[in-house]
């Protein structure tokens, strides 16, 4: 018990602390584990595996609320295809690489499938804090990170029994599929009638959510199953919306309770490596961190995503994932690993999970954008002049491009839908050979200074700009300079930076009640003095 008391002391100096100094929480509670570990105050090994599992249960039951198989939606095959292509290529790098520093096979294959999957926990919480767990590429991460989190569940329950030859591999195999198959039942039906069609009171939410999480965990256990398995499955049955929306309110603080003891029990079952684990963390961390971005980043594009989009995916996904923890703490019950490996694979899952934030940052996406093709030219069109730019072509966008067209503008439009630009092209192509079309369409991020050029930004009449992301906007303001620019943004204070920076806010709230004439009507104010001006120089000339 007082070993228990000590974790929770050091996760609470460790969290008082990165609050104080305004500092990234997980290393300074992995940093306290490792003082517990050194102080000789946690002497018993076993119970801080007890504590790091129970931490791991409670947060991949979390996470796996977060992680809705519809809310991937079109992004299913592209998240499909890069999924199996890191989880596979990963895999294989990390049994070569360690196979040839001298470890057996089945060592080598252990810390293969540590290196497999990406962190739910750190990318999710990113996603989250950026707003961005609904644009197109936030959709494509989160099916990447449900794919390989089952592929690792399924390898973990075919590794369970193992030991037991074909008869035990095929009865792991069985017991994860139906518990899957309960999962999803529970999705679909059975969890939305129990916490939204009952009307149960806040307490009634609370007990049937948390006995989701032990009945999961129990079947999971009696199946022969680590119960952390039957754990995350019993997250995915709560994630349909609005039951997701619902548990995380009630789960919000247990949440951070559980990721504080995970982290601070963690970081006491590191030991100080000899010099070949340490060759075999760096070197593995640097596979993870080098092979993934430009992994994920060429499949990405190839399946739609612009650059941009490509690149955040590939560098939020470069790292280790919780479930790494797991297979190491299964490969040492089970006798396949020896206790010099449980270090390792932990210490490379803590490195390269602290290291995320730091290397996922809008600033290394964009240096890492310039290295990428740089968009085509279009051929046999002049350059535009006087138009309006129009970044984002969604409802609100279709609406503004037909008054436009049907006013005889000019219109450039950027999207970074390949289907959206596709459609324009057909419904607005040329009138004729070499004739430059009425509307030009690009695919193509707005944020992106190259696709800005292409499309003549600073030589516009007046840019329309439906970009959900604040800073993108501001990017683009950076840019333009002197153009008038139409900003929608969600909320007041977004708005007050967006006239800050120089460019014109529309609210969305108040463009959503007054319809699009209102929008229409602010294009019109700003391109008449324009047009004026024009012409005078014109004549002038």
């Amino acid at each position: 018990m007082m070993e228990f008391a000590g974790i929770l002391l050091a996760a609470a100096a460790a969290m008082g602390l990165a609050r104080l100094l305004h500092l990234p929480s997980v290393p300074l509670l992995v940093l306290a584990g490792l003082g517990l570990k050194l102080s000789g105050v946690l002497p018993d090994e076993l119970l801080v595996e007890n504590v790091v599992e129970l931490g791991l249960a409670f947060l991949v039951f979390i996470l796996g609320s977060e992680l809705n198989p519809q809310r991937i939606g079109a992004q299913r095959r592209a998240a499909l295809k890069i999924g199996l292509t890191q989880f596979v290529t990963l895999t294989g790098i990390g049994l070569f690489a360690t196979w040839l520093l001298g470890f057996g096979l089945r060592e080598a294959a252990y810390l293969g499938l540590a290196l497999a999957a990406s962190s739910t926990l750190v990318v999710v919480t990113l996603l989250r804090q950026r707003q961005q767990s609904f644009e197109p590429f936030g959709r494509l991460v989160a099916g990447v990170l449900l794919l390989q989190d089952l592929l690792i569940i399924v390898l973990l329950a075919a590794m369970s029994g193992v030991d037991d030859g074909v008869s035990g591999v095929a009865i792991g195999l069985a017991s994860v599929a139906g518990l899957m198959v309960l999962a999803w039942l529970g999705l679909r039906w059975v969890i939305p009638w129990l916490l939204v069609t009952l009307e149960l009171d806040e307490e009634g939410q609370l007990l049937t959510i948390l006995a989701v999480l032990f009945i999961f965990g129990g079947l999971a256990h009696l199946t022969g199953l680590h119960f952390v398995i039957g754990a995350f499955l019993g997250g995915v049955a709560l994630s349909s919306f609005p039951v997701n929306g619902v548990i995380r309110g009630h789960l919000s603080s247990l949440s951070d309770f559980f990721l504080a003891v995970f982290f601070v029990s963690l970081g006491a079952l590191l030991v100080l490596p000899g010099w070949r684990e340490v060759v075999l963390v760096v070197l593995l961390a640097v596979l993870v961190l080098v092979v993934t971005p430009p992994l994920v980043a060429w499949i990405a594009n190839r399946a739609g995503l612009t650059g941009r989009s490509s690149i955040e995916a590939g560098l939020l996904l470069a790292q280790c994932s919780e479930f790494s923890v797991l297979v190491a703490l299964l490969g040492r019950e089970q006798g396949h690993l020896d206790g010099n490996m449980l270090p390792v694979i932990v210490l490379i899952a803590v490195v390269t999970m602290i290291l995320t934030p730091f290397i996922a940052t809008d600033a290394m996406t964009w240096r890492l954008v310039w290295w990428m093709p740089s968009p085509p030219e279009p051929q046999g069109a002049a350059r535009p002049s006087g138009h309006v730019l129009l970044l984002g072509c969604g409802d609100n966008g279709r609406d503004i491009l037909q008054e436009l067209v049907a006013e005889g503008r000019q219109v450039v439009v950027v999207d970074a839908d390949p289907a959206v630009v596709e459609s324009l092209r057909q419904m607005y192509p040329a009138e004729g050979k070499g004739a430059t079309p009425q509307v030009l369409a690009y695919r193509g991020d707005g944020a992106d200074y190259r696709m800005l050029r292409l499309a003549a930004a600073r030589s516009a009449g007046i840019i329309i700009s439906t970009m959900r992301r604040l800073q993108d906007n501001e990017r683009l303001l950076r840019f333009v300079r002197d153009v008038p620019v139409l900003v929608r943004v969600f909320a007041p204070e977004e708005g007050k930076r967006i006239e800050r920076a120089g460019g014109r806010a529309i609210v969305y709230s108040d463009a959503a009640a007054n319809h699009f004439l209102n929008w229409f009507a602010i294009v019109r104010e700003h391109m008449e003095p324009r047009q004026a001006s024009g012409q005078e120089g014109a004549a002038t000339t």
